[in-house]
């Protein structure tokens, strides 16, 4: 057996993430201690696409209220929103597929910084954990994971029925203009929230899991914007997944929607780390150019083929 080296790649995720950690803390406090000030809420409505903006410094707070509801969600930075938004692969490379309190959405390379925190969430993993196993969560990345017309066409035969690609479009729409909306069309950036999933059962993939008797009224998890975001917010059709026989088996519920900020003053967010990489874009216009990392090896190197 090889001998283990010192996983690098970990302690670096461990210090990176740790400069984050004091954002997520100081906001838990806040939301736990009641020093968070009521700014708005509203009710999501089923079957259309949600759109919102949160400020440099609110928190977002999603509320099941009638039953159990799977939201698909995708933030976009303000200032650029087609050029940086929190994505799933650094997110998933800075902390994992499933993501808890404290974790962070990363935003996408070259910029990679926290846009969101998971600041609270009331969910009952032992009901998770229980039906599901162990590895069993509700919060969860999958690049590309959301429901397509033609998925639902496929499994209920009918063209045109509501989904979260369409309803996702709706909503950054209704955040940020229909060009916007054209210009992100395809965005694959979704967080779910409510959807339950566990990594202990076969085949390990998209599957779906029912929301039965997992959440109850009044759960919410609530999360700490970093920059101004444009919020998207599709109210998945298949609701709490308990009966996927046919389209009219499918239940979905309203989901309630609260914004907070500081009641003291701002609360703390993220500094930008500096990277100063280029974005896709210009290394695309540079002719290509990066710089050489580390060496090339020859037969004689310590690791080549013997």
């Amino acid at each position: 057996m090889a001998e283990l080296k010192v996983d690098l790649i970990h302690d670096m995720k461990e210090a990176f993430n740790k400069k984050f950690e004091s954002t997520y803390l100081k906001a838990k406090e806040a939301s736990e201690q009641g020093k968070l000030k009521f700014v708005k809420e509203f009710i999501m409505e089923p079957n259309k696409g949600h759109g919102f903006e949160l400020k440099k410094g609110q928190v977002v707070h999603y509320e099941l209220i009638d039953g159990p509801q799977i939201l698909d969600t995708v933030y976009l930075v303000k200032s650029r929103p087609h050029e940086e938004f929190a994505d799933p692969y650094p997110t998933a490379q800075y902390g994992s597929l499933t993501y808890y309190e404290g974790n962070h959405f990363y935003s996408n390379h070259p910029y990679m910084r926290p846009i969101m925190t998971v600041i609270k969430d009331t969910v009952d993993y032992g009901n998770l954990t229980k039906e599901y196993g162990k590895l069993a969560g509700h919060n969860f990345v999958y690049p590309s994971a959301r429901c397509q017309v033609a998925m639902h066409e496929q499994a209920f035969g009918k063209p045109n029925l509501y989904n979260c690609d369409w309803g996702l479009l709706e909503g950054i729409a209704e955040a940020g203009g229909k060009e916007l909306a054209k210009q992100m069309k395809g965005a694959s950036s979704v967080f779910m929230h409510f959807q339950p999933h566990s990594y202990n059962k076969e085949p390990i993939n998209y599957t779906l899991y029912s929301s039965k008797d997992i959440f109850k009224r009044g759960d919410y998890v609530e999360l700490l914007a970093h920059d101004d975001v444009l919020v998207a917010v599709s109210l998945c059709p298949l609701g709490d997944q308990d009966d996927l026989s046919g389209e009219d088996k499918l239940t979905t519920f309203p989901v309630k929607v609260k914004i907070f900020e500081g009641a003291d003053g701002p609360l703390e967010t993220a500094p930008d780390p500096g990277f100063k990489s280029m974005t896709a874009d210009e290394f695309i216009d540079s002719g290509f150019k990066s710089t050489p990392s580390g060496r090339v090896g020859d037969k004689n190197s310590e690791t080549a083929f013997k």
